[in-house]
């Protein structure tokens, strides 16, 4: 019962101050239909900034960064109701056209020898998947440095019980051609092709023409991936990589993004470093270059918030990435843990020091209602901020 308490006061106390506050809610008119409009909704407030924006007629498609089930998640399970410490996350999600997060452990059905090799080693049960289930999460990346972490009967169950749960996944497989193979959505008019790699781990984990294992980054074939494109087709390139706790990117990381956005790439999405890194701005795309964690668990004392991101996309084109901040310090004295979206005011203060990220790989990151907006259309951003 004291969880259920701790985290109905939490949110509670969230949403009454935006509400009691100067710049709370309300409801505005529309603007111009079939483009954007300030709106009110569940987690999109009116502060000084502004109220924030809707996206009317985009296809918008959602990505949360590193999630296993140990430690402090694991801790957040043990009741009654499994997922009540993540349903803060339903409303937001079921806006979301595709969701998609970076499943960084291995899913059993028993639980077999551990890699004694490594100094960390994660799982997750087939239960810990109806988490997954109630965000309606539609696919998951399984290019990362613990997708092998039990090995080859490791990563047959993951691939078996994702199937079973009608939740998609890319970036491992039984072999590379079959690691290589990406998550697809369709929409009205296009189809998003969103690949997985894995830029960490060791070479034995990797999947090569025999064996099962990671897909493994390689610049080169990640090119030749995005230049077999058929028309209508949208590529999306998923990559853990970087360094681990580091608020910037390496050089490597920019020269290749860079590569690989005029390869074809409108996006490129990275995680691995458990912290948000920034976002740089190509003629043709856009890179997050880490999202952080989405819910890792992680009883270290040094990780804070993180975000989640929104693509959206007008026809086939990517237009505005919006960046949702998240609750990322999963501990608390009592030992409780808690998942949810920023409320405005912590979330308007986060996405001020964020935006100096941005700045950096000179990127302009405009603050509005408690989002954070990158635009790619110059003509939507002047409609928006004249």
């Amino acid at each position: 019962m004291k969880i259920y308490f701790l985290l109905f006061l939490y949110l509670f106390c969230i949403f009454t101050s935006a509400l009691s506050s100067e710049e709370g809610p309300e409801q505005t008119e529309s603007a111009e239909p079939g483009v954007t409009a300030p709106i009110q909704d569940y987690y999109r407030f009116k502060t000084e900034t502004g109220q924030g924006f809707r996206f009317t007629d985009s296809t918008k498609l959602w990505f949360g960064g590193d999630v296993m089930f140990n430690w402090g998640v694991r801790d957040s399970i043990r009741t009654a109701d499994p997922t009540f410490a993540f349903r803060s996350f339903v409303g937001l999600l079921a806006s979301m056209d595709y969701r998609v997060l970076n499943l960084e452990t291995p899913i059993l059905r028993k639980q077999p020898g551990a890699d004694k090799l490594k100094s960390y080693v994660f799982y997750g049960t087939g239960e810990d998947l109806s988490i997954l289930k109630e965000l309606q999460i539609d696919g998951v990346t399984l290019g990362n440095n613990h997708t092998m972490d039990f090995g080859e009967p490791g990563l047959k169950d993951t691939l078996s019980l994702l199937a079973e749960n009608k939740i998609a996944s890319a970036g491992a497989g039984n072999d590379e051609s079959l690691a290589m193979v990406p998550l697809l959505y369709k929409s009205i008019d296009s189809e998003f092709r969103i690949f997985s790699f894995s830029d960490t781990g060791e070479t034995r984990l990797f999947a090569n023409a025999r064996n099962p294992g990671a897909a493994y980054f390689r610049v080169g074939v990640a090119e030749r991936l995005a230049r077999k494109t058929k028309p209508n087709q949208v590529n999306i390139l998923a990559v853990h990589w970087g360094v681990e706790y580091n608020p910037e990117p390496t050089e490597t990381q920019r020269k290749a993004a860079k590569y690989l956005i005029g390869a074809g790439y409108q996006a490129i999405i990275g995680h691995h470093p458990h912290i948000p890194q920034g976002i740089e701005v190509f003629p043709k795309g856009a890179v997050i270059y880490s999202l952080g964690n989405f819910f890792f668990g992680s009883k270290n004392q040094y990780l804070k918030h993180n975000i989640s991101a929104v693509l959206h996309f007008q026809k086939g084109i990517l237009t505005v990435v919006e960046v949702i901040p998240i609750f990322g310090r999963h501990q608390s004295m009592s030992g409780d843990h808690f998942f949810s979206p920023l409320g405005p005011r912590e979330a308007e203060e986060f996405l001020k020091e964020y935006a100096f990220l941005c700045k950096n790989l000179g990127t302009e990151l405009v603050i509005s209602g408690g989002r954070g907006y990158v635009f790619l259309d110059k003509e939507l951003k002047a409609k928006l901020n004249p």
